[in-house]
């Protein structure tokens, strides 16, 4: 599976420059009618949508349709009647009928097309590990068509082309340059346009994500969702051979918009809780043995094993005890705790956290362990330790 998320990919973009769609779901139409004008962008996005269907196979599974378009439509609704300010393109709402559909590719990626056409990879969705997530990658989508971004695109790629090749054409020709210096200084333009282009593609990213959290607070989805995505996408990248594109680059590196986003929601006043929209990155209570009374549960992020709570009877299941820890290390985590804050109590038979009391191993927990409580405490301030310092590779981007 590729990792990369290029909503304004070249690809499409160039599909746009040299440009009746069957999408998995029609909409009442209960909205104004378009404008000429909005109805000529959305017969040219069908015309592209027409391409694009002739590369493409799509998924047509009943239950990820579904997703797909319940949580895009419901972003949808949000962004045709909410107002905002573009910081690249053309402020909102537009009152397009928004679609969604599937390709079934296993990139991780999805892109807008003029008109409120929307693509999702089928690879996307293996990716996102919650529906705020992908609400998050929508929200993101929708902000590229309601601000009509590759229009705009394309109309600042056409004054390039007349403000630099035409000019660099003119001195070639009437200059009597070389055959070779006319080649390099059309070589030369050609770059300029490219380095222009793509520096307008990055505005149009930033406008994208920071207009998708407008749409994701006044949704039922978590705008974190939109950050944990990026974070994630961040690491993928981490682990790719680094390339400076220079004016290749079409849009800003991830992790610049991991910054922005992140500002954003802090100006929001909105918690970063990432753990309560990807359980990918939460600490788990497991069933480790159903066979026992009222079942055994450890307490796990991945494959890091923390502790295993006994059952207590009346005093608490080990269900309860697990979850109760799980639970405080998944605050404690958020709340951006460090590895020296991590420490065994005084009795040795505790690990606190930030002067907390997290797990406390009594004689049946040691003794479900066949292990001393000391020994038990110390193996669980360790994995704490390893969980934390797993956290911090994977945010090192």
């Amino acid at each position: 599976m590729r990792v990369f998320w290029k909503p304004m990919s070249l690809l499409i973009a160039c599909l746009l420059l040299v440009g009746g769609s069957l999408f998995a779901q029609e909409h009442a139409h209960d909205h104004p009618p378009l404008s000429p004008r909005d109805q000529q962008e959305v017969e040219f996005g069908k015309k592209v949508v027409a391409e694009i269907e002739k590369q493409y196979k799509f998924i047509t599974d009943p239950e990820m349709v579904e997703r797909v378009n319940r949580i895009g439509q419901t972003l949808a609704e949000i962004a045709r009647r909410t107002q905002t300010e573009a910081r690249y393109g053309e402020s909102g709402p537009a009152p397009f009928e928004y679609t969604f559909r599937i390709i079934d590719e296993k990139d991780v990626n999805a892109f807008s097309v003029p008109g409120g056409f929307i693509f999702v990879n089928k690879g996307l969705l293996d990716f996102v590990s919650s529906d705020d997530e992908l609400a998050g990658v929508l929200a993101h989508e929708i902000a590229h068509a309601a601000h009509r971004h590759v229009m705009k695109l394309i109309r600042d790629d056409a004054k390039v082309q007349q403000s630099v090749l035409l000019p660099a054409l003119l001195v070639g020709v009437f200059g009597r340059l070389p055959s070779q210096d006319f080649a390099g200084l059309m070589t030369g333009a050609q770059l300029y346009r490219i380095a222009r282009v793509s520096s307008f593609s990055q505005e149009a990213e930033i406008d994208s994500d920071l207009t998708a959290l407008e749409y994701l607070r006044r949704s039922p989805y978590n705008p974190v969702g939109l950050l944990v995505f990026m974070e994630r996408l961040a690491a993928e990248e981490r682990k790719r051979p680094q390339i400076d594109w220079g004016i290749f680059r079409t849009h800003p590196i991830t992790r610049e918009r991991v910054e922005t986003i992140t500002r954003a929601l802090q100006e929001y006043g909105i918690p970063i809780r990432r753990r309560e929209v990807s359980p990918a990155l939460a600490v788990h209570a497991l069933m480790e043995d159903p066979q026992q009374p009222e079942g055994l549960y450890t307490v796990q992020f991945e494959k890091i094993r923390i502790f295993t709570p006994a059952s207590l009877g009346e005093q608490g299941s080990s269900r309860a005890r697990a979850e109760r820890i799980a639970g405080l290390l998944n605050t404690l985590l958020d709340d951006g705790v460090q590895l020296f804050e991590v420490q065994l109590s005084a009795d040795k038979r505790a690990v606190l956290i930030r002067g907390q009391e997290v797990v406390r191993v009594l004689d049946e927990d040691a003794q479900l362990a066949g292990k001393s409580a000391e020994a038990v405490a110390e193996s669980a301030r360790e994995a704490i330790r390893r969980l934390l310092w797993s956290d911090a590779v994977r945010m090192s981007f």
